[in-house]
């Protein structure tokens, strides 16, 4: 997620290089024949220009609002994946009197609230495509048994199989005599919204944004930058500053390619991008509450934004 201030003009050029190209290209073609190889027909009327100015604009604008829609659809599900894990902790932490904790029942509680920390962590990186083993193992496995992250690793939905494993473990907690049912099915119902939350987010995954929205506005895009030049390379022309076209047309086209970028980008908050939800921040908070929840005597320091971005 861009947290910065500012704009990052050589990022935004970088990633409109093939558009600023054809642009300039487009206009000194047009600038040149109709200046100096005598084809002052070689025009479009400025209204048909100006109505595809106001047709991109409009189809910007709806693909943008909705790729915005599944950005803060993702972050509003990792808000209830935090809400819904402290809940967890805390019903795990909190099933008994302190006075009556058994030694057992405490690694129990304590193993449940670990197993959620990987459960998120899991949650994130499969998201994100990750398949390091390092990375799993660190981020994921360290927070489990050694025979339940062996057994996770034969699994294909890793979360799932986690979520599943979390069902076990408070049926253990339920085996002891200070849980009472009600406790349990607090838990176990905190299990399912999780679930739900997952799927939720794996559905943001899984489902882009209608191709067409990509191709078409994009070709509306090359279409209209492709007149620009051709409808107001006389009026230059006609005041002795036929030159200026160009970084004018490689402006217009920068400014409407930035936008189509910028909805391409926040569509897709699951890639690794820079635009993404800050899933790493938001499971190392998680991680930070959960660890102070069970006592837990190293607790790492929260992630700070680099270069203006926090991932």
């Amino acid at each position: 997620m861009i947290v910065r201030k500012y704009l990052r003009l050589d990022r935004s050029i970088r990633y409109s290089r093939e558009i600023l190209l054809f642009c300039a290209l487009i206009s000194s073609a047009v600038w040149y024949l109709q200046e100096h190889a005598g084809f002052d027909w070689l025009v479009c009327p400025e209204t048909v220009v100006g109505v595809l100015g106001t047709a991109l604009a409009i189809v910007l604008a709806f693909r943008n609002s909705a790729a915005y829609e599944r950005w803060w659809d993702a972050r509003t599900t990792w808000g209830g994946i935090i809400n819904e894990s402290r809940t967890f902790a805390r019903q795990a932490m909190t099933i008994a009197d302190p006075t009556e904790y058994s030694q057992e029942l405490r690694e129990v509680s304590t193993r449940a609230v670990k197993q959620q920390i990987a459960w998120a962590n899991a949650l994130r990186l499969q998201l994100q495509n990750v398949d390091d083993v390092e990375v799993w193992q660190l981020e994921v496995g360290n927070y489990l048994r050694m025979d339940d992250y062996a057994e996770l690793l034969k699994s294909r939905n890793k979360v799932t199989a986690l979520g599943l494993l979390n069902g076990e473990t408070i049926k253990e907690l339920e085996a002891h005599d200070e849980m009472d049912i009600y406790s349990y099915i607090q838990m176990d119902d905190t299990i399912t919204r999780l679930t739900e939350l997952q799927g939720r987010a794996e559905r943001v995954k899984n489902t882009p944004l209608p191709t067409p929205y990509d191709y078409y506005t994009y070709a509306f895009l090359l279409v209209f930058v492709f007149l620009f030049p051709f409808a107001f390379a006389d009026e230059f022309i006609d005041a002795n500053f036929g030159v200026m076209v160009i970084p004018i047309t490689v402006i217009t086209g920068w400014i409407f390619n930035q936008l189509y970028i910028f909805g391409s980008v926040l569509a897709r908050p699951f890639d690794q991008l820079e635009t993404d939800v800050p899933m790493h921040f938001i499971c190392r908070n998680l991680e930070i509450d959960l660890k102070q929840a069970i006592g837990h005597a190293e607790i790492p320091e929260p992630i700070e934004a680099v270069n203006g971005i926090l991932r």
